[in-house]
């Protein structure tokens, strides 16, 4: 673990309970192991239709047997002295996997504190994504699964004028 003091503030555990979390309670998911794929997450079992907790960005509706990869960023993140809104971290390999899939992301923007509150959820498909990634791809070194990847603040996808520190989605209390 880095110099983060607990696991839960560790990205890992906090992107494994919110996939563990969206599995559950959309109905429509099914959790597909690493075992299987490790370029997404889950996939639809059936029709997923936006809601207002889940809205689309695209599209109207996701088919049923669509890889779909959950992302979870920080509402905010500290950038030296000041904070930055969060971003995405996302790797090319399992990018272009979910793109060639014709996948989806279901992008959600969490508050880090205990049970990690969703202040805003998205579904996009792996083609906007791609899109909005297009100069942001990096080379990274070291012992690591990826060789490129790429960070998006949330607020290139969902507008923050829409999001509320104070205000949940999905049924869950800050």
């Amino acid at each position: 673990m880095s110099s983060r003091t607990s696991a839960l503030e560790s990205s890992k555990a906090s992107g494994d309970a919110l996939e563990a979390h969206l599995i559950q309670s959309i109905e429509e998911l099914e959790y597909v192991g690493d075992r299987t794929a490790t370029w997404h997450d889950a996939r639809t079992t059936t029709l997923l239709e936006p809601t207002t907790s889940l809205p689309f960005f695209g599209i109207v509706l996701v088919e049923p047997d669509i890889p779909i990869e959950i992302k979870g960023c920080q509402i905010e993140t500290s950038n030296g002295n000041r904070s930055t809104r969060g971003r995405f971290y996302v790797k090319r390999g399992a990018h272009d996997r979910l793109l060639e899939a014709g996948g989806m992301y279901l992008l959600v923007v969490y508050l880090p504190r205990p049970g990690l509150p969703q202040v805003a959820r998205a579904i996009v498909p792996a083609t906007i994504v791609d899109e909005l990634l297009s100069d942001r791809w990096y080379e990274v070194g070291g012992k690591r699964s990826e060789n490129e990847v790429a960070k998006l603040a949330w607020s290139h996808v969902i507008d923050p004028a829409g999001v509320d520190p104070t205000e949940t989605v999905g049924g869950q209390h800050v």
